[in-house]
């Protein structure tokens, strides 16, 4: 089996793309080819070495892409930035650089840790489809932003199987690049956001197995479901998420708290000591991480972390993020 995977970021997000990286080569020896495909944006000659080498040591391929047309192409278009940088687009404007002979591309996103058994996700994805994801766990406001309707799933960008034979006998890229110019400024999740309402309809869902999200990991999934009210056809059912935390393929971190596991300093996020296990397993064990946000409102949200009961603080939270959640769908 050959999988093709394409990891995208700056040179501030190196580091933790290149633990994701060891994870993904060190857990699925058994898959006779991969070749990485890497948007490198404006990346250090030493983090460039580093990656080499983790590609050379595995046996695995590894290819640069060109992101400066890429960066280029999103200023023009004035794509929103996420975390202070627009990498989060790179996704998108670096697949003309695929070649033809690519049929099935992984996205996958810094912010994890890769467990055995990837090669699952092209047998559970459905080529009919332009695109397979993962439904995000806290979209209840972006997806009435968007006009979805209830039972429509709102989807995760963390993790993406393209299916590109079926972009190009249909132009989507084309199509996509067109309909994100016009509709820009809508997007305040930016690239998520453009991938749900441009594929709606269009998207496969894929087992939560392949994208477990942070908060599924810091709450019980009993506890989860007494404050999140999802309709069936737009989420996942108890079991499912129970089966996929337990046999995760991909932990996607996400911030929680106002943290990542490489914040400095007192970090609450549930997957820190994961992290922590791979970042001293590749080339970057001595990384300092990042420092941590001193915004008054993540200060709040953890003092209440601290004091109040788990389920107390969830269901607080979801209040406090939903409170001007429309009653019905934007038009």
């Amino acid at each position: 089996m050959k999988l093709n995977v394409l990891y995208g970021c700056d040179d501030n997000y190196a580091p933790y793309t290149g633990i994701s990286m060891t994870s993904l080569f060190e857990n699925n020896r058994e898959i006779e080819e991969i070749t990485v495909y890497l948007a490198a944006m404006g990346f250090s000659e030493e983090n460039r070495k580093r990656f080499s080498r983790i590609a050379e040591q595995y046996g695995r391929g590894l290819v640069f892409l060109d992101y400066e047309e890429a960066v280029s192409k999103m200023k023009q278009m004035h794509c929103g930035t996420w975390n202070g940088s627009i990498a989060t687009w790179l996704r998108f404007f670096v697949l003309d650089q695929i070649p033809e002979s690519v049929e099935h591309l992984i996205w996958i996103d810094s912010d994890t840790i890769v467990h055995p058994g990837l090669s699952q996700i092209l047998s559970d994805s459905k080529s009919d489809a332009p695109i397979s994801a993962v439904c995000d766990s806290l979209s209840f406001y972006q997806r009435f932003c968007l006009g979805l309707q209830a039972k429509e799933p709102y989807f995760n960008a963390g993790v993406l199987v393209f299916h590109l034979k079926k972009w190009r006998e249909n132009h989507y890229l084309r199509a996509m690049m067109e309909h994100l110019e016009k509709n820009v400024a809508r997007y305040s999740l930016n690239d998520q956001d453009l991938l749900n309402d441009f594929f709606r309809g269009k998207i496969q869902k894929l087992p939560p197995k392949f994208n477990v999200q942070g908060w599924l990991l810091a709450y019980s999934i009993k506890d989860y479901f007494s404050i999140f009210s999802w309709e069936k056809e737009a989420y996942y059912s108890k079991q499912e998420l129970e089966q996929s935390v337990s046999q995760p393929v991909i932990t996607h971190f996400f911030r929680f708290l106002g943290d990542y596991p490489w914040t400095r300093g007192k970090n609450y996020h549930p997957a820190r000591a994961l992290y922590e296990e791979w970042k001293n397993k590749s080339l970057w064990k001595d990384h300092p991480g990042a420092a941590g946000k001193d915004a008054l409102a993540f200060k709040a949200e953890k003092l209440l972390y601290r004091l109040l009961p788990r389920r107390a603080f969830l269901k607080l939270f979801v209040w406090y993020t939903n409170k001007d959640m429309p009653k019905e769908p934007i038009k």
